[in-house]
């Protein structure tokens, strides 16, 4: 009769190796990531990559090398602090060379009623792509403040996507905020290498026809348009606490992160701990983030399913053919769910 007994403890100390291992592995995998996108060269540079492969190359004799295995450990944890200790230092700063898109730091003050936004950006778009830079000076009064829409810019699908509020303030108009990477001249945004200190964060208030149509009809990026059911108290407090950050970022710049610190995560922070909802994957991986906001409740949905809803809700089309009309924000909302 075979011997069918089961091992528990080699098991349970193969799994734990395999755990460790994997541990491991991730913890080199992103400081070699470190070097690559934060070396002294410049942002995913040949010169990072030799360097990072050097390093890696380092760590990987010193492993086989060495027997023990907490001494194996040991050395790699020590080796990684060649990395650690100088990438530490790596501060964000407001001073350097900007692209176009985020040449100025806005920043807000509040008198009374008066709310007026510095280095306002309202860019202006010709349908074949050529821009002009607009940044001007904005006011509107707080006690106008009546509403909050989201658009949604599905750039690339269920995966990932941009959220954008737009703070109604009835006749004084609607005031967008985008929270970006702020890119230097030459910078292109991928999602690894937000994993990293390569790009501050920037919360830009902006107008619809540019942070919205620059999307709809330059990129031409699927958008939607939400109502948000959130009250109105809610909404003067997520104004309040953005326009705080914007202003803090003045003095004080930060990375963008795209775990902590993202353009949704960002707004999260924002929100008292004790009244943060329990975190989701689509907070994260936010392509889905309307689907998201639909089974909370916290967009208008009138009665229609979440495929329904966001039928209704796909502005571009629109927005490409009022690319010059002046009542471009009244056009992209007529017939929308929720909207006046």
């Amino acid at each position: 009769m075979s011997d069918t007994s089961f091992d528990w403890r080699k098991s349970l100390k193969k799994l734990l190796l395999g755990i460790s291992n994997t541990g491991l592995f991730l913890f080199v995998l992103y400081w070699w990531g470190a070097v690559f996108y934060d070396g002294p060269f410049g942002q995913a540079s040949l010169w990072n990559a030799l360097l990072a492969i050097a390093w890696l190359a380092v760590l990987v004799l010193a492993w086989r090398k060495i027997q023990l295995r907490w001494q194996q450990v040991v050395s790699v944890f020590a080796l990684s602090l060649i990395v650690i200790i100088p990438w530490s230092f790596i501060q964000p700063s407001n001073d350097k060379q900007w692209a176009q898109d985020f040449e100025k730091t806005g920043h807000v003050t509040i008198e009374g009623d008066l709310v007026t936004f510095h280095n306002f950006r309202d860019f202006d778009y010709t349908k074949e792509g050529e821009v002009t830079p607009v940044w001007t000076t904005r006011q509107v009064h707080l006690s106008k403040l009546k509403g909050l829409d989201i658009f949604h810019d599905r750039f690339l699908g269920n995966l990932m996507a941009h959220p954008i509020l737009s703070f109604d303030f009835g006749d004084d108009g609607h005031i967008c905020l985008s929270i970006e990477t702020r890119r230097e001249v030459g910078e292109k945004f991928t999602p690894v290498a937000g994993l990293y200190k390569v790009f501050e964060l920037q919360y830009i208030f902006s107008s619809e026809e540019d942070i919205v149509r620059v999307r709809t009809n330059i990129r031409k990026e699927p958008v939607f348009l939400y109502k948000s059911a959130v009250n109105i108290d809610e909404i003067r407090e997520l104004f309040l606490s953005s326009v705080e950050v914007q202003n803090e970022l003045l003095v004080k710049p930060q990375f963008y992160n795209v775990i902590n610190a993202n353009c949704t995560t960002s707004i999260r922070n924002q929100i008292p701990k004790d009244r943060q909802s329990p975190f989701d994957i689509r907070m994260l991986v936010n392509g889905l983030l309307d689907q998201y906001l639909y089974e909370k409740g916290s967009i208008v949905s009138e009665g229609l399913s979440y495929e329904e809803l966001r039928d209704r809700c796909q502005i571009d089309k629109v927005a490409q053919a009022a690319h010059d009309d002046p009542e471009f924000s009244k056009r992209v909302r007529e017939g929308r769910p929720g909207q006046e």
